[in-house]
């Protein structure tokens, strides 16, 4: 009596395309067993069984409806249905690609299996038309390891002569359809010769057949390597021929194994019945079907249960986000990529390591480039990715990676959706549930570490001694506190992968025959990556040559700029490196200058503040403002500028921000524009009231940056933003550097203004304030001293009145009094208050003669005179 088990009791998956097929693998069930009841939405109808100790969930596609969509959705709905899915076996008929190294012939058996920089199958129909051509995009996942382990054993056993298919055939020898016998002669035709007449090749011509050596026997050899997948039949032998020399040989093309590698972990084994060329015909299919079958079940008699139940569920493998699809055009790399490899898997020193280098330098698409092998070469790996850019980038990636993980949210949304997913991952799974983290752009060190009480990304980044962690920076400081010494420090490319990237990169139709042309281009191009993706765009976009953008490259060329350093934390400077990436900005920056001069203009204001953390108040005031807006947004079309995600901070690329430096001083224009941005900043930098702590903040890189400008130095605007940026500093407590801003206001102001001027002595009397402040007590009295007739006579002179010294503090006062008669209007409210201060000290000292010798003739006088001032 045929058993009924749960939909958890099955652990394999096998998928068909065609009633034969289904029947073929039917026939390989050791056992059948009763259906299950049908779950949720699923639509497929399954054939349920055993075959040795594996329950077999078997599926086939709906009748009329084949090809890579198809297959796709009765996977995942098998995967939906029997959550305990290890694995899948699409197994069935496809068309065979003879040649020298493989002698296929029909009926034998074709297995999906890694080689060649691909996972075993490939999508030959799936891409782009670019103008060179229609370019094939897209990866799909190697088999599991669990099956490939098998396939091993299997081929080894086949060679030791111990080939069981012609026994699990003979299970199908009560269904005459599926004998050898039925199908008739094998016949290859050459690659150019069309097939003649309707269905059998009974009227094609004998002379244009490819003669064979028999074979000993009539079992079917099993051959190993690429299957190409793709929505529509092969019929035409020249385009089979030219397809697998693309992808370095093709074995077999069938059209539903797209659809299942990259969401149904499997094996493709597909008996051959045809030839893919114009001969097809479907006698051959049944045998051929058979012959898969039998594959399958000797592949699946070879795996251990209990090897199956240490496998992940498909549904654990395919848990993933990665936000890029592979990037094709990536070339070399290899030592990189051997450090990462060697340190996480091979002698699994760490469980963390770092990328770090100087921007454009290609850390991220080496650490792409890493995970889609990882996904490859260990798919019992989930892959994650998540952007630090900033609080906000992380919280969206983490969001993305809650819905592949399936983590179940609150309906009112209060969860921290971080710490969700950080909680998932650092979960203990005895062994399972390994995951690759890589946290790409970890550039700033507050956001990693947190500010005052607020939670780092650090804090929020899982911990599991199944997880790795691969992070990419610009900083070494970064790199040392998150990877210590586990860092590949990325470096320019080599010539040879410099070359090949750029060959990738151009559509041109004809390159160069001359490679010296693009070597002199790479040496221009310093062998950035990021340099020769523009140049190309560049080219590509404006249907330029090489030579033409070699020759504009030349033509911007400024000879006092050979290379620049960099040492971290210096974020102005690069250890080093040719500024090649900038020669090929300024090309841009001319012309944005030609069709956007707000654009240019605001690219000009930018070279003299800081490059990162932009406020958008601080930038110059266009009108109207869509016109500002425009502007940035012509700069974000060049990606010169990025938006933060709270809008309202702007950042710009390192090395753009030094390449418009050097553009504008090409430009004759630095002068100017530092100039003006001078006067922009002391004009918005606010006042050092305590509510303006936080715009001040976000204003001092700026001004410290504009500060140290040759062309602004000595004038009236760098003394008054040197004030105000002082007053914010004592206010801040930073003491230190408050002094020497407002010594610098002073020096201008002493050199400039005249010794009773208001603006010289507020500037004496703020930086008097300031060495008291830094405990320079000398140097404090002595600028009080100079100051005190205007800032503080009214203070001393009340203190001369307390301590009884009533005829020095006249003394003072009327000093006081004659200089702001000089100095300021009658009316002016200081002037007021000392007059009265002094006139009341005049009645004092008449009510007390022992106190001084005013008479009431000074106090006439003195009223007399200020009446006559007034």
């Amino acid at each position: 009596m045929a058993p009924r088990l749960r939909h958890n009791d099955y652990t394999v998956g096998w998928v068909c395309a065609l009633p034969d097929e289904l029947t073929a693998a039917q026939e390989m069930l050791d056992e059948e067993h009763h259906d299950l009841p049908p779950s949720g939405n699923d639509t497929n109808i399954y054939c349920l069984g055993r075959i040795s100790e594996h329950n077999v969930a078997l599926a086939c596609l709906p009748a009329g409806f084949i090809g890579v969509a198809s297959a796709t959705a009765v996977a995942m709905q098998m995967k939906s249905t029997f959550p305990a899915i290890r694995f899948g076996l699409m197994v069935g008929i496809g068309g065979g690609v003879p040649g020298k190294d493989a002698d296929i012939r029909l009926g034998d058996v074709v297995v999906s299996q890694p080689g060649k920089g691909h996972g075993g199958v490939i999508q030959y129909d799936f891409g782009k038309s670019t103008p060179s051509g229609f370019e094939r995009t897209g990866f799909l996942n190697a088999p599991p390891l669990v099956l490939l382990n098998a396939v091993t054993k299997l081929r080894s056993n086949q060679r030791r002569g111990r080939n069981r298919l012609s026994l699990h055939l003979s299970k199908l020898s009560d269904l005459p359809d599926f004998s050898r016998d039925k199908a008739e002669s094998d016949m290859l035709f050459e690659v150019g010769y069309n097939h003649v007449g309707e269905d059998s090749c009974v009227s094609c011509v004998p002379t244009r057949q490819i003669q064979r050596e028999d074979r000993a026997n009539s079992t079917p050899m099993v051959h190993y390597g690429t299957i190409a997948s793709g929505n529509q039949v092969m019929r035409d032998g020249t385009i089979r021929d030219q397809i697998s020399s693309e992808f370095g040989r093709v074995l077999c093309f069938e059209m539903e194994a797209a659809g299942l590698m990259n969401n149904f972990p499997c094996l493709v084994i597909r008996g051959i019945c045809d030839y893919s060329d114009s001969h097809k015909n479907k006698r051959w299919q049944p045998y051929a079907a058979g012959t898969a079958a039998a594959y399958a079940k000797e592949l699946l008699l070879i795996i251990p249960a209990a090897e199956v139940a240490k496998t992940q569920t498909i549904d654990e493998v395919t848990r993933e986000y990665l936000p890029f699809s592979r990037n094709r055009k990536f070339v070399g790399r290899d030592t990189d990529l051997d450090a990462l490899k060697n340190k996480l898997f091979i002698s699994k020193e760490c469980q963390k390591m770092a990328l770090v280098g100087l921007g454009g330098v290609g850390k991220t698409q080496i650490a792409l480039q890493f995970a889609y092998w990882v996904r490859e070469n260990h798919p019992d790996f989930s892959i994650f990715w998540l952007p630090a850019l900033s609080m906000e980038t992380f919280e969206q990636g983490c969001t993305e990676i809650a819905r592949a993980l399936r983590i179940r949210q609150s309906e009112d949304g209060k969860e921290d959706v971080r710490k969700l997913v950080q909680q998932r991952l650092s979960a203990k799974t005895k062994g399972k549930g390994k995951w690759l983290l890589i946290v790409d752009n970890a550039d700033d060190m507050d956001l990693l570490r947190g500010v005052e009480e607020e939670e780092g990304l650090l804090d929020l980044l899982p911990q599991n001694d199944n997880g790795l962690t691969l992070f990419t920076t610009r900083h070494n400081e970064v790199a040392q506190l998150v990877a210590g010494s586990d860092m590949v420090e990325v470096e320019k490319m080599e010539k040879e992968e410099a070359m090949n990237l750029l060959k990738k990169s151009l559509t041109l139709k004809r390159l160069p025959n001359d490679d010296g042309l693009m070597t002199d281009l790479l040496v221009e191009l310093d062998y950035l990556p990021l340099a020769i993706t523009q140049a190309a765009a560049y080219i590509n976009t404006n249907r330029s040559s090489i030579s033409e953008y070699h020759r504009l490259l030349k033509s911007s060329e400024q000879d006092a700029i050979a290379m620049m350093s960099t040492e971290s934390p210096d974020n102005t400077r690069y250890k080093k490196s040719v500024n090649a990436v900038a020669k090929t900005w300024i090309i841009s920056f001319n012309q944005i200058l030609k069709h956007d001069i707000v654009a240019a203009d605001l690219l000009a204001f930018i070279s003299c503040i800081e490059w990162k953390a932009i406020p958008y108040s601080i930038l110059p005031a266009v009108q109207p403002e869509v016109r500002m807006a425009s502007a940035i947004g012509t700069l974000y079309s060049y990606s010169f500028l990025e938006r933060r995600e709270d809008g309202k901070m702007l950042d710009m690329h390192r090395l753009v921000h030094l390449s418009t430096r050097i553009w504008i001083s090409q430009r004759g224009r630095e002068g100017e524009t530092s100039k003006a941005v001078l006067k922009r900043l002391s004009e918005v930098f606010p006042c050092d009231d305590y509510t303006h702590r936080e715009i001040w903040r976000q204003y001092l890189p700026h001004a410290a940056r504009i500060g140290q400008i040759e062309q602004c130095q000595d004038t009236e605007e760098k003394s008054e933003l040197c004030l105000k940026v002082g007053r914010c500093l004592y206010v801040d407590g930073r003491i230190k550097e408050t002094v020497v801003w407002l010594r610098e206001s002073c020096e201008w102001r002493d050199r400039n203004l005249a010794e009773d001027d208001a603006d010289r002595l507020a500037s004496q009397h703020a930086l008097a304030g300031a060495y008291q402040a830094n405990g320079q007590v000398k140097e404090a009295v002595d600028l009080l001293e100079r100051v005190v007739a205007i800032r503080a006579e009214h203070a001393l002179a009340g203190a001369y009145e307390a301590n009884g010294q009533v005829k020095e503090a006249v003394k003072l006062l009327e000093s006081v009094v004659a200089l702001k008669r000089k100095i300021m209007a009658e009316d002016h409210p200081s002037r007021i208050v000392s007059e009265r201060m002094l006139a009341s000290f005049y009645n004092d000292m008449l009510k007390k003669p022992e106190t001084g010798q005013a008479t009431a003739n000074d106090v006439m006088l003195f009223g007399l005179n200020a009446n006559q001032s007034r």
